[in-house]
């Protein structure tokens, strides 16, 4: 077997996924050869510091200025008003597509 075979295996190990190597043969693998070791000690690393960043996800400060840079007020797309006649869940309210909804019109031909 080659170390890219133990490799994902090992991955699949930290993601909690069934590895398809026997865990002994992993764990017998992996202190004997040097740049599986390391290859793990680095992914483990950075498996600890995705998960602490993302943790809490974006913070509401960077979040206002993402926002702001997007021309979006109040962190909703289009500034939080529903412009197209669509309810909260994306539905015309009054079940036909209504003047303004892109790619609907009101079946009327301009000229």
């Amino acid at each position: 077997m080659r170390c890219a075979h133990f490799r994902t295996a090992l991955s699949a190990r930290l993601d909690g996924e069934p590895t398809g190597v026997p865990g002994r043969r992993l764990d017998k693998h992996v202190a004997r050869c040097t740049a599986c070791r390391e290859w793990l000690q680095r992914a483990e690393r950075l498996r600890g510091v995705v998960s602490a960043a993302g943790a809490d996800g974006p913070s509401a400060d960077w979040s206002a200025a993402l926002f702001t840079r997007l021309g979006e007020a109040d962190g909703v797309p289009g500034g939080g008003a529903a412009e197209d006649g669509a309810g909260e869940d994306g539905a015309a309210e009054d079940g036909a597509g209504g003047p303004g909804r892109p790619g609907q019109g009101d079946g009327r031909r301009d000229g």
